[in-house]
């Protein structure tokens, strides 16, 4: 069957599963009233930034800038500078906190150098923040294959403590099924650099122990689901056919072999299989209680389709349901990422040739903060109705629908696997504790607690809800 516009077949990763395919995600817009800042213009492509625990933010710039928010107003002195090289995709990119920054001020940057005549490789150094400056870098990893295009690269750290870089297949191919050779992989470090013991590779002859998976096109976000530590990584495909990818220790995903929804004995077919492309950037498990909408959902930024998806994801930690945020708002939309308070950071990439067509004050640096006298956006001809979420609320359904409803639909009727008021509960014997659990959560599923964000009397009533609602 030929399929038109936006066609995502979502394949379970488990073998003999039934693949499930949905057609173009709809336009959809946060419920809860926000505003919308834009914190920065004149950027050039902010590529990844993080919040630092004074309460300050740092970011990346690909033409090889560092760079501090400092009360809303980038520094302008950048806190480094790299000779990063520079053509198409290539440059500073990666950026993430050691887990233990507070004592040590570590961070790590990938990006991309030059090494000889039109030769490129991608490299992970360490630093320290002393004030508004990176001091004392330390070479992590270098030689990693890279080239003007498919160079990766996203850096994080797992709940495990270890490191994770994503690498591009750096337009080589055929050295992404090769095991000595780094390129098309995602990598795994200890918190100090070193290789982990336990990485699939370790004294296999022949092998780079770095490597954790392999078979990878041009992956571009990496995003641990928290409670069930599942990552989920998002990659650029070949002729169309965008990934998102739920990745597994040594498992092999296919570049150059396979893609798309082909099959191959051995190799792993993408979760999400998106045509046409959307050039995929970040992924993000929002956790945050600014926007309950969100909470529990996996953002992922989308460049060429310039918006949002929203990525609802069942307790067996496949997709359910996917929206599309902010459709053509900002353009290409490089990253997204959660503050402590819950807002949500975004940095445009329309300084992104060939593709990006900047426009007046292009790049950007936006933030999104819930706020009660705030708008709601109209979303395809409407409005969408605004349920702000407060302390007395005493309505189940409209508790359901600002804290409950991103994960579990509309009334709690869910989309596949979701619904709580039918069928056999997974995780719950007794409906009594049903408060219990939803005050807890599920981490195992991948569900956050509510407490913080409802009150005990608010879990009651929903609890009640679905005792009184389910057949």
């Amino acid at each position: 069957m030929k399929a038109t516009g936006l066609f995502l077949l979502l394949v379970p990763p488990l073998a003999g599963a039934a693949p499930l395919s949905i057609s173009a995600p709809p336009d959809a817009a946060l419920t809860t009233p926000h505003r919308i800042e834009v914190l920065a213009e004149g950027l050039k492509v902010p590529w990844e930034l993080r919040f630092l625990p004074d309460g300050r933010q740092i970011f990346t710039e690909r033409i090889g800038r560092v760079r501090i928010v400092e009360n809303g107003k980038v520094l302008e002195e950048p806190a480094l500078t790299l000779p990063a090289a520079q053509g198409n995709k290539m440059g500073l990119l990666g950026l993430v906190l050691a887990p233990d920054f507070e004592k040590t001020g570590h961070l790590f940057l990938a990006w991309d150098k030059v090494v000889g005549d039109r030769h490129f490789e991608l490299r992970m150094e360490r630093y320290r923040l002393d004030g508004n400056k990176l001091v004392e870098p330390k070479t992590i990893i270098e030689g990693i294959p890279a080239n003007q295009n498919h160079t990766g690269c996203r850096l994080e750290f797992g709940p495990d403590g270890m490191l994770y870089m994503t690498t591009g297949d750096a337009d080589q191919a055929d050295g992404v099924q090769k095991l000595d050779q780094l390129q098309g992989k995602i990598l795994r470090f200890n918190a100090d650099g070193s290789v982990p013991q336990d990485n699939p590779l370790v004294g296999k002859e022949g092998a780079r122990p770095e490597i954790w998976s392999y078979g990878h096109r041009n992956p571009q976000g990496l995003a641990f689901q928290p409670g069930t530590g599942r990552l989920y990584e998002s990659e650029h495909g070949p002729l169309h056919g965008d990934e998102v990818n739920l990745i597994e220790k040594g498992a092999n995903y296919g570049w150059p072999v396979i893609s798309h929804r082909r099959e191959a004995e051995g190799m792993r077919t993408p979760l999400i299989e998106i045509t046409p492309a959307v050039g995929p950037g970040r992924l993000l498990f929002y956790q945050g209680k600014a926007f309950p909408e969100l909470r529990g959902t996996l953002l992922l930024c989308c460049l060429r389709g310039s918006a949002v998806f929203r990525i609802s994801l069942g307790g067996d930690g496949l997709p359910t349901h996917i929206e599309r945020l902010w459709n053509q708002k900002w353009g290409r939309i490089r990253f997204i990422n959660e503050a402590p308070d819950g807002s949500l950071w975004l940095g445009t990439s329309m300084q992104d040739p060939p593709e990006g067509k900047p426009n007046e004050g292009d790049d950007k640096l936006i933030r999104i903060v819930a706020d009660p006298h705030g708008t709601v956006e109209a979303v395809v001809g409407k409005t969408a109705e605004p349920v702000l979420l407060t302390p007395d609320m005493d309505d189940p359904e409209k508790i359901i629908a600002a804290a409950c409803a991103a994960c579990h639909g509309s009334g709690l009727a869910g989309g596949e696997k979701r619904g709580l008021l039918s069928g056999e509960f997974k995780h719950l014997k007794d409906p009594a504790d049903l408060e219990k659990t939803i005050h807890d959560g599920v981490p195992i599923a991948g569900m956050p607690p509510a407490s913080g964000l409802l009150s005990d009397k608010q879990i009651g009533i929903v609890a009640d809800y679905i005792r009184s609602h389910r057949k």
